[in-house]
């Protein structure tokens, strides 16, 4: 089925400034565990090239393509519960209570830019309009709320909250909408389909963004939780 598809590559410029974006999670969290987690620092970066390095071989290798139903869910099933095992770990938590809430939050500020990016990939043909706020995915406005909060989130704990709960939501509708744009039997028929899950390095939205941006809502919520903790203990 995708064999017959016609993937439409973005423009070099485009293209650069989303390699530039998945660069930016990679420093935040590299340099983020440095801070928080210093002797984990490089037990992180063999797991997420690891982990990277698996994802690269299994788009690459066509398996997905191929047989897009099952293996499409379960590969994003399984990007995403690495993010979720990591957010949940140990190393988690260290990020959670060794990092300002102000990192936390304004990290989220990722999408912003990534929203801007995919918005000229439909205008491009790379993907479908459904994945840009022309269409039912409106996560940009999770990055201008992460920027416009994160410097209040010390002073006033509940904006941090703001923050989270409003991209929590927004990304678990990019979630459904990108399931629901990709060639999948039960998909909307949109054209062109989602098929950047088929693509290096386009597939590497799924762990780094997607995943990066669930895993930061989770270390956002336990550093909320312990920090309330904190003070009803004072």
């Amino acid at each position: 089925m995708i064999g017959k598809m016609v993937f439409t590559p973005a423009s070099p410029a485009s293209l650069f400034v989303f390699e530039a974006v998945l660069i930016s999670i990679l420093v935040a969290l590299f340099l983020g565990t440095h801070i928080a987690a210093r002797k984990n620092t490089l037990k992180t970066v063999v797991f997420v090239l690891v982990w990277l390095g698996l994802g690269t071989f299994i788009v690459e290798s066509g398996i997905l393509s191929s047989s897009p139903m099952p293996l499409v869910p379960l590969f994003l099933l399984l990007m995403n519960a690495a993010a979720l095992a990591f957010s949940l770990s140990p190393l988690g938590l260290s990020l959670a209570t060794g990092l300002p809430l102000q990192a936390l939050v304004g990290f989220q500020g990722f999408r912003l830019v990534l929203e801007l990016v995919l918005h000229s990939w439909a205008e491009q043909g790379t993907i479908p309009t459904t994945m840009t706020w022309s269409g039912q995915n409106f996560d940009i406005v999770s990055g201008i709320v992460a920027l416009i909060l994160a410097p209040f989130a010390v002073r006033w704990r509940f904006t941090a909250w703001v923050a989270n709960l409003v991209g929590v939501f927004l990304l678990l509708n990019v979630m459904r909408v990108a399931v629901l744009s990709s060639p999948l039997p039960f998909a909307w028929d949109v054209d062109p389909p989602l098929q950047l899950a088929f693509h290096f390095p386009y597939f590497l939205i799924v762990p780094l963004c997607v995943g990066g941006a669930l895993a930061g809502h989770v270390i956002l919520t336990r550093a909320l939780i312990a920090k309330k903790a904190l003070s009803a203990h004072r």
